[in-house]
């Protein structure tokens, strides 16, 4: 029996265990030599995470995007071309939203009776009833918002008043003229007759607008604006 061989096994054991240090140290080293050189490629930006992720699985760092949770602002215009060509720009508004196209599409909604209170630029929570109505009573999505649909809707309205109609809406405007003298207020009964015929003429003129002697659109937007 050869008195060597177990101090050959454990010499042999010894130098695995040493080998095997030596190559974990030296992976090891290879490993933070990497991290030190993704290191020197990242700059302090806001997409520093970004870069570092793209360089450990080995992508371009303009490739990758990370989701940082906030959603993008939906974008609320959309363009539609009309017949001859002209392009018109659609805004869309929703609840507590303000501008002076919110105050015109609040005088088409109670032109047409769907809103009590007086047209103001605020999408209010009344506002938002008023809409929800109207979308209902015209087929639309009733979202309660001034979306594309409800508004192209809207805008294709022929709002007025004429000889021979009648209504509370139609009284508010007699009422106005009744306040600026050109209509007694005996006539402000809620019915379009001849007197107010004749009191719209002469507001018309006026106010620089075409003598219809209709309430349109353009001397609804002119009354409104003497609230």
């Amino acid at each position: 029996m050869n008195k060597n061989t177990p101090f050959k096994r454990f010499k042999d054991v010894f130098l695995y265990i040493v080998m095997t240090i030596f190559l974990i140290f030296l992976t090891s080293s290879f490993v933070i030599e990497d991290v030190y050189s993704a290191a020197d490629q990242l700059t302090m930006t806001e997409k520093g995470i970004s870069d570092v992720y793209s360089i450990a699985v080995g992508m371009e760092p303009e490739m990758l995007t990370i989701n940082n949770g906030e959603a993008e602002s939906e974008d609320k215009t959309t363009e539609i071309k009309t017949d001859d060509g002209t392009t018109i720009v659609i805004t869309e508004y929703t609840l507590g939203d303000k501008n002076e196209e919110i105050l015109e599409y609040q005088q088409i909604l109670y032109s047409l009776g769907f809103l009590i209170s007086q047209p103001s630029s605020e999408l209010t929570e009344e506002v938002q009833t008023a809409i929800k109505t109207y979308q209902a009573m015209k087929g639309l999505e009733q979202t309660g918002k001034l979306d594309r649909s409800t508004i192209i809707s809207l805008v294709a309205e022929d709002v007025k008043f004429e000889k021979g109609d009648s209504g509370k809406v139609l009284q508010t405007y007699q009422q106005i003229l009744v306040a600026q003298k050109y209509l007694a207020a005996e006539s402000a009964t809620g019915t379009f007759d001849d007197a107010t015929e004749t009191a719209v003429k002469a507001f018309q003129k006026a106010n620089g607008l075409t003598e219809t002697g209709k309430i349109d659109a353009k001397t609804i937007k002119a009354l409104d604006a003497l609230r």
